[in-house]
């Protein structure tokens, strides 16, 4: 009986390992979150990297 039950949780482990249907969600959610983060150093050092270049003098 508990060799019926681990081999039946084993296949079913094996079965969604396979499974790669979720993988397109997760890639669209690490996408949204890194593009965020970037979103959110530009916030915050768009301004003083701007001033920065309008420093610059070129001769």
């Amino acid at each position: 009986m508990l060799t019926s039950i681990l081999s039946r949780l084993t296949s079913a482990w094996r079965g969604l390992a396979a499974d790669e249907r979720g993988t397109t969600t997760e890639n669209v959610i690490w996408i949204a979150a890194l593009a965020a983060l970037a979103l959110a150093v530009v916030g915050l050092l768009g301004p003083q990297i701007l001033a920065a270049a309008k420093s610059i003098v070129f001769q």
